[in-house]
C-alpha cells in the first residue's frame, strides 16, 4: 500500500467541519438529553484531537504554549468575574 494522496486527506477535516455545522444547526429540534449527548461527544472528540495533535513531533511548540497561555488567561478572567460578583 502506498502513501495516501493528499486530496482525500484534505477533504476529511472539511467533511467533519461540515458535519459539525449541520449537526449544530439541527440541534434545536432535538430533545435536551440528545443535545447533551451530542455536546458531550463533540467535547470528547475535540479534546482527543487536541491531545493527539500536541503529541505529534511536527506540532510547533509555540502553538502549544499559546494554547496554554490563552487557557490561563481565560481562567484568570473567570476568577476575576466571580470575585467581582461577590
Amino acid at each position: 500500500m502506498g502513501v495516501p494522496r493528499p486530496v482525500p486527506l484534505i477533504l476529511i477535516p472539511l467533511a467533519v467541519a461540515v458535519g459539525v455545522v449541520v449537526l449544530m444547526r439541527s440541534m434545536h429540534r432535538m430533545r435536551p438529553r440528545a443535545q447533551f449527548l451530542v455536546l458531550l461527544v463533540l467535547g470528547v472528540i475535540i479534546g482527543f484531537t487536541f491531545l493527539v495533535m500536541v503529541q505529534l513531533p511536527q506540532f510547533p511548540p509555540w502553538l502549544g504554549v499559546s494554547l496554554m497561555r490563552s487557557l490561563t488567561q481565560e481562567d484568570e478572567q473567570t476568577n476575576e468575574t466571580q470575585d467581582n460578583t461577590k
